[in-house]
């Protein structure tokens, strides 16, 4: 990995995750605001929880880039599958807390229908399929690391 790509990936992991400490903070009393009590304090505790997962999926990928960074990834006592592991455990809960404020918020529209709810409604449900599907995608990577770990002793045996 050249030294500028880790400079620019580093860069906007850094960002993402200020992004989202700055959004854990200020959207709570913006969704409160704006949508009242109930459905604004869900609302608060699923993006909360949100912020959460990504900020720790954020911290996974710094990890890992570190580690393709040293070319210490695809060592046998590497600590990477800990990291992947740690992601995929983010994106999972990810998903599940999405999936919960989705249940949330169809019992709220059928209860009070409005269109600021079908919003969150459809806010959500995109999360929860998106978490559900990153998440997928990661354990798909942590099996080609495997692979590649494997690979790289049997290759290194070899030689």
């Amino acid at each position: 990995m050249s030294r500028p790509i880790l400079i620019v990936l580093r860069v906007l992991l850094v960002t993402l995750f200020l992004g989202f400490a700055v959004a854990a903070v200020f959207a709570p009393s913006f969704v409160l605001s704006v949508f009242g009590e109930p459905v604004g304090l869900a609302l608060a505790v699923v993006l909360l929880a949100g912020a959460l997962c990504v900020e720790l999926v954020l911290v996974s990928v710094w990890m890992l880039v570190t580690m393709a960074h040293d070319d210490s990834i695809f060592d046998d006592r590497s600590p990477a599958d800990r990291w992947v592991n740690l992601a995929i455990g983010a994106l999972t809960a990810g998903a599940v807390v999405s999936l919960i404020g989705l249940v949330y918020f169809v019992a709220a529209q059928i209860a009070n229908p409005s269109s600021a709810t079908l919003a969150v409604l459809v806010i959500a449900a995109a999360a929860t399929g998106a978490s559900a599907a990153l998440a997928l995608l990661v354990v798909v990577m942590r099996r080609l690391l495997h692979s590649a770990m494997q690979l790289r002793s049997e290759l290194a045996e070899v030689i």
